[in-house]
Parts: C-alpha cells; sequence; structure tokens
C-alpha cells in the first residue's frame, strides 16, 4: 500500500480551511515520508547506474534485482507481517 501524499496534503489544506486543526508532527512526518522516497529512489537509481560496471554478469544481474526489488517495496515485507 502507498500514501498518497498530495491527496494527504490536499486533505489537510482543506481541513485548514474549515479551521480544522492538524497538529505540526503531521505535517513534518508528511516531508519525513516524501523524503525518505526521495532516498529510496536515489539508491534505486544509483544501483541501476552500477549494475553494468559490476566486475560479472552474475552481480550486474544481482544489482538490477536488487534495484528493482527495493523499488516495489520487497525490502519491507518481513516488517509487515
Amino acid at each position: 500500500m502507498t500514501i498518497d501524499l498530495d491527496a494527504l496534503d490536499a486533505s489537510i489544506a482543506e481541513g485548514e480551511k474549515k479551521n480544522f486543526f492538524v497538529a505540526p508532527i503531521v505535517k513534518d512526518l508528511i516531508a519525513e515520508l516524501r523524503e525518505a522516497r526521495k532516498e529510496r529512489a536515489a539508491v534505486v537509481a544509483w544501483l541501476r547506474e552500477v549494475a553494468p560496471n559490476a566486475p560479472t554478469r552474475r552481480g550486474a544481474d544481482e544489482l538490477a534485482w536488487c534495484a528493482n526489488a527495493i523499488e516495489r517495496g520487497e525490502h519491507r515485507h518481513k516488517e509487515e507481517e
């Protein structure tokens, strides 16, 4: 499941127009989630960049597999159980 941060921001903004209070920590958490997603994307891009330079074809394939798995969120499946 992916949280739609843009929709969440829009919902908060709509609530604030109606004078609903949103704790500042909520906005901080959204900002941190955005940053974490950027970092994950950067790691995936780096893995894909270095994969062709791996010393072996198998190494290149494993780096590409890791990039794909991270992008799909498979590295988080253990946490969710």
